[in-house]
């Protein structure tokens, strides 16, 4: 078996002979502009992803927690509290679950740790 050593120049040159540049057509052209509009369009016009904001479910579920109501504005916040459900096998954890709601209230950095805990042991364990 005979090995030969190419040169940069001998490689690009039997790379071209293998596989012939193609001509851009103006069909192929224009398919190229709209892939690449329609690639740009998606990125740059995806929906954004609405965050929880643990700092407003903390303000809606106190005032939950006191008898008041936060009216249309907190039913966001407290469907973001009451959708944190830990399951297994179908049954829903209330430890788990409670704990993980705990953490989420928790996570907002103004918050009193002591009125979260309360609001936790009165609506960690509930369905809502």
């Amino acid at each position: 078996m005979k090995l030969t050593v190419f040169t940069a120049a001998q490689l690009r040159l039997a790379a071209h002979k293998v596989v012939p540049a193609k001509k851009s057509t103006p069909v192929s052209r224009s398919r190229q502009y709209l892939t690449g509009a329609l690639l740009s369009l998606a990125v740059f016009t995806t929906s954004p992803a609405f965050a929880k904001d643990p700092c407003k479910t903390v303000i809606c579920m106190f005032g939950k927690f006191t008898g008041n109501s936060g009216g249309s504005e907190c039913r966001s916040a407290e469907k973001d509290y009451f959708s944190i459900k830990i399951k297994k096998r179908g049954k829903i954890k209330w430890s788990r679950t409670a704990a993980a709601r705990g953490q989420f209230l928790n996570s907002c950095p103004a918050a009193d740790k002591n009125i979260n805990k309360k609001i936790n042991d009165k609506f960690g364990r509930v369905f809502g």
